[in-house]
């Protein structure tokens, strides 16, 4: 899978700490590394999105 700029940059951050979404930000933009099982995603109790790597993702980026 060729990772755009914005995705490569994404699972950087992810390999470090996962994240949650701030109220308006657009999933849209990463959907496609959830479908691809780069990212896992789920909501916590607040309503944020909150994304975390899996092993998959870090290869994707050379961290494994």
């Amino acid at each position: 899978m060729e990772l755009t700029g914005l995705e490569r940059d994404f699972l950087s951050r992810l390999a470090v700490e996962p994240w949650a979404s701030p109220p308006l930000f657009d999933h849209s933009l990463v959907a496609r590394l959830a479908d691809a099982g780069l990212v896992t995603a789920g909501c916590s109790p607040s309503g944020a999105i909150w994304y975390e790597i899996t092993d998959e993702g870090l290869a994707a980026i050379g961290g494994v």
